[in-house]
């Protein structure tokens, strides 16, 4: 399993636009994504990918 990790602070706008690109672009290297998770901590929000190659 490898992970990507996405940081971005302020507001969360354009993060998940920011995911989906990631995914997009890196689709042919992917085999599965496992999980995509949003986290919100001091005024940093976080999207973590989780998936196989």
């Amino acid at each position: 399993m490898k992970f990507a990790t996405f940081y971005q602070q302020g507001n969360d706008e354009g993060l998940k636009e920011k995911v989906e690109a990631w995914i997009k672009d890196n689709e042919d290297n992917i085999l599965e994504i496992v999980d995509v998770e949003y986290e919100y901590s001091n005024n940093t929000y976080m999207a973590i990918i989780t998936y196989l190659d």
